[in-house]
């Protein structure tokens, strides 16, 4: 709309203009924070199509997006060759951290509606593992950070993972999601809530796993919440070798 001036945005793969908030002293500072798909694809030396989802913060004036006043907080590396499950939503809690959540970035269609874990060469972008069981990864969880007046962040004490502990990333507060698509903060417990759309199985299977389930998720805390290992009330998946159609 002509208030979000000319932010622009890539809008393929379910990406886009994806989460949206106020800050919370918006009435003094009109701060607002959109989390958006930067527009420009690169290709890196494999010949991959990539991207970035940005969280960042604007000034509104006059009721429109001040664009020369962005200050990025948070980039997520994204895969642009297949779609799905961009996620995206941002809240605050009580305290001032800002919370975004971003799905895994993977394309379901060839699991039968199992866990994605295609581990053959080139599958990446059908492996939800790069993603949401990646602790060095942003995708496929929730992030949480403190914006600072100058445009910069802060890490929260109590994420997943210390500052510093290899391997990781300091922002990650919760991991293991398919797709977060709607995050909330309740302001008395600080407990953050999401929904995570599942994925199609019909049914139970003994050679791949559960069913299919939607979730309704709560976190009393950092935490690794299973995708693509686990759904539901922790069932489990088989690990499968998509190259040979056998389960281990």
């Amino acid at each position: 709309s002509e208030d979000l001036g000319s932010l622009k945005v890539f809008t393929g793969l379910e990406d886009g203009l994806l989460g949206i908030t106020l800050d919370p002293n918006f009435l003094q500072n009109n701060w607002i924070y959109l989390y958006y798909a930067d527009p420009e694809t690169k290709t890196n030396d494999k010949g991959e199509k990539y991207g970035e989802n940005r969280a960042a913060r604007f000034t509104l004036k006059d009721g429109k997006l001040d664009l020369s006043s962005e200050k990025i907080l948070v980039r997520v590396t994204t895969q642009r060759q297949e779609c799905c499950h961009s996620g995206g939503s941002l809240a605050f809690d009580s305290e001032g951290n800002l919370y975004g959540s971003a799905g895994d970035n993977t394309n379901p269609f060839a699991s039968d509606g199992f866990a994605p874990i295609d581990e053959m060469p080139g599958r990446s972008p059908w492996d939800a593992q790069k993603s949401s069981a990646n602790m060095n990864d942003l995708r496929g969880g929730i992030y949480r950070v403190k914006p600072e007046a100058d445009g910069t962040v802060t890490i929260p004490k109590g994420n997943l993972f210390p500052t510093g502990t290899e391997g990781t990333l300091p922002e990650v507060y919760v991991k293991g999601c398919r797709n977060p698509f709607r995050i909330s903060v309740d302001p008395k417990t600080g407990y953050v809530y999401w929904g995570d759309v599942g994925p199609d199985a019909g049914g139970a299977s003994q050679e791949r796993g559960p069913a299919g389930f939607d979730e309704v998720n709560q976190a009393r805390g950092a935490g690794f919440f299973g995708w693509p290992l686990l759904i539901a009330d922790n069932k489990p998946y088989r690990d499968y070798d998509f190259a040979t159609k056998k389960s281990g």
